[in-house]
């Protein structure tokens, strides 16, 4: 019995100590491709010396005496930052658009993308020599076994990837589309049935500066699209001799998107143009003007110099705004026209409600999360309920009580979509049951037409828009349905759906329940435990049509599950007295292991911008790190010098 247990003991033992050297030996691969910002480098490719100035976000802030060392540098940092999503970025780029024509860019722009390929190549070189972990974590399980050296190339094709991804879904090449779908014929066509989202979305608004507390112009940016570690954006100041360009930049793309430098600010919106160009998208020359335009907007010298620019080069479906000390300019000058949307009507409600606006009262308009579709479905919905019975769906309940209930907690509720209420999360199951309840008949197999809400499609039918109303009505059945018996119907669908959840307490209910952010370190698309020790979750207020938008999910079970919404806001002003601010949902790095992989979350769960400084004596304050690069000649041959200051 000894024996066998001394046999067990040392056993355990031996499993103990090689599970224990085994995760030693992971951390230490992947601890290895963790950036050291106080690690000097000296690389060849450079003109002069650079200065990497990362602040306590770890923002990094680019000195160099000449732009070709600037975009030098900033292709080196995304490149120690975010290798691995470079490198899927470029796939990414390469599966849509296998070649690209060769063009004859602009020379400013063409020395912008051969230094930040030289800056990305020269990262490249220092982690094929070793020591770095190949450079990010997933490339220790990468298929790849080599590294193709970056080209100004690529940095073309992902500036063509990201403006297709302002297409609608069914008009980037791939994507399934819906609009084929066959409507029978007894059925009104609602041209809103068939609409898609994009993958990602600009909205931008600006404040005159007679209406703003400093008199000086204010304005809001804000980019939408997958919330996914780490973010689509990274944010740069770039410090160039003639000026600073501060703001957001696209992995794989050297130039500022949205931002501003000493003397003006830029951002955009953008709108679906479903049949441009279609089926290929954007063009290499539509990308090639869309750099160009960058490129001069961080030189522009007042918001005229910058629309100016835009008028020749700004691609189609987009509109650019620009802000200096006194004017507020805008391309096209009449703004596009287009249907308003949901967001647009809030939008315009906040801003006729305020008279004066400071740059606090800009960002409480980008964070509101008062849903304009609760205040214009919930009355067509609603109207008729009170004076009718339920059909005592709900198994186990006084169903007629229940019900009374929650439509005494919606009559008095002022459609905020917050976290912490049920309202929001009966409303939204409502709205589900109701459009599946419409729609299924008419397309049993088309699930994304009834499972996604689609609140443009059930105003037109609950307001009996040109006789919409003919959708509510049943086709396999005899007697005619109305809406209003739809609707009710489906309110009691809605009660047992939350009932068989979350039981009969309505005060026990909560919208962050089930409208959770989930997410997820973007390398690992299944699930699993990785993923889940990965991920970043938490209960979320909004919904996809608040202006801080958080849209819904494509899971069955968790419908309003949010990967994606607004992931980076920003507000601006050329004043010193007003400042401008930004928010991004997680941090600069895209390594797990780095404390600035996820650091920025709390603030923007919570609304917390950071100021958007150029001023490097602010930056030094709890600076992160401080590293310099220095060309290499032949007495100084290119090598990393592994020095911390």
């Amino acid at each position: 019995m000894r024996r066998l247990f001394n046999i067990l003991l040392y056993g355990f033992l031996a499993i103990c100590i090689t599970a224990s050297v085994g995760a030693g030996l992971v951390y230490f691969l992947l601890s290895a491709s963790v950036p050291d910002y106080d690690e000097d480098f000296t690389v060849a490719g450079l003109g002069g010396p650079v200065d990497i100035l990362r602040d306590s976000s770890a923002v990094p802030h680019i000195s160099a005496a000449s732009a070709a060392d600037v975009y030098f540098a900033i292709g080196f940092v995304h490149a120690q930052d975010r290798l691995g999503q470079l490198l899927r970025a470029r796939r990414k780029a390469e599966a849509s658009w296998p070649s690209d024509e060769i063009l004859d860019l602009e020379p400013a722009v063409s020395d912008a993308l051969a230094s930040y390929a030289a800056g990305v190549n020269a990262w490249l070189e220092l982690v094929s020599e070793g020591g770095r972990g190949r450079g990010s974590p997933e490339l220790l399980i990468a298929d790849e076994r080599s590294i193709a050296a970056w080209t100004p190339g690529d940095s073309l094709r992902i500036a063509r990837s990201f403006l297709n991804g302002l297409r609608p879904g069914s008009a980037r090449e791939g994507m399934p589309s819906i609009s084929g779908a066959i409507i029978p014929a007894d059925r009104l066509r609602v041209p809103e049935l068939f609409a898609t989202d994009p993958e990602q979305r600009l909205d931008a608004w600006a404040i005159d500066g007679d209406r703003t507390a400093t008199g000086t112009p204010i304005l809001a940016a804000d980019i939408s699209g997958s919330l996914s570690l780490p973010s689509e954006w990274y944010l740069a100041d770039l410090q160039f001799s003639t000026g600073p360009a501060i703001g957001a930049t696209i992995p794989g793309v050297p130039f500022v998107i949205v931002g501003r430098n000493a003397r003006v600010a830029w951002a955009f919106r953008s709108f679906p143009v479903p049949d441009e160009e279609a089926p290929r998208g954007p063009s290499p020359v539509r990308a090639a003007g869309f750099l160009t335009m960058l490129e001069l907007f961080a030189r522009s010298a007042d918001a005229i110099d910058a629309i100016g620019v835009a008028a020749d080069m700004l691609p189609k479906g987009m509109e650019a705004l620009a802000i200096d000390r006194e004017t507020v300019a805008r391309w096209p000058r009449a703004e596009a026209v287009r249907a308003s949307s949901f967001r647009d009507i809030r939008l315009a409600e906040l801003e006729a409600r305020q008279s004066i606006f400071s740059t606090e009262g800009a960002i409480g308009v980008q964070r509101d999360t008062v849903s304009s579709v609760a205040r214009t479905l919930l009355p067509l919905m609603a109207k008729e309920l009170w004076f009718v019975q339920s059909r005592d769906s709900i198994e186990g309940t006084d169903a007629d009580s229940l019900r009374r209930e929650l439509l005494d907690r919606l009559a008095s509720w002022n459609g905020e979509m917050d976290r912490y209420s049920p309202e929001p999360l009966l409303f939204w199951t409502w709205v589900r049951a109701l459009q599946q309840r419409i729609l299924k008949d008419e397309f049993p197999t088309a699930e994304q037409l009834w499972t996604r809400p689609n609140p443009n499609f059930l105003y037109a039918v609950l307001s009996d828009r040109r006789g919409s109303a003919i959708w509510c009505d049943i086709r396999l059945s005899s007697p005619r349905e109305t809406c209003e018996e739809q609707v009710r119907v489906a309110l009691d669908d809605a009660l047992g759906w939350l009932v068989d959840r979350y039981g009969r307490d309505p005060s026990t209910w909560t919208w962050g329940e089930e409208h959770r952010l989930d997410m997820q370190w973007s390398p690992i698309s299944s699930r699993g435990l990785l993923t889940d020790l990965l991920s970043l979750q938490a209960p979320i207020s909004g919904d996809p049509y608040t202006l801080f938008l958080t849209s819904f999910g494509v899971e069955e079970d968790r419908p309003f599950l949010v990967s994606a919404g607004s992931n980076f806001q920003a507000v601006m002003s050329i004043s010193e007295a007003a400042g401008s601010y930004y928010i991004s949902p997680t941090g600069q790095s895209g390594h797990p292991l780095s404390r600035f992989y996820d650091n920025l979350f709390p603030s923007w769960i919570q609304g917390e911008y950071l100021a958007m400084s150029t001023d490097l004596s602010l930056a030094r304050g709890g600076a992160s790190g401080i590293s310099r690069l220095t060309p290499a000649t032949s007495d100084n041959p290119r090598m990393s010098e592994g020095q911390s200051e």
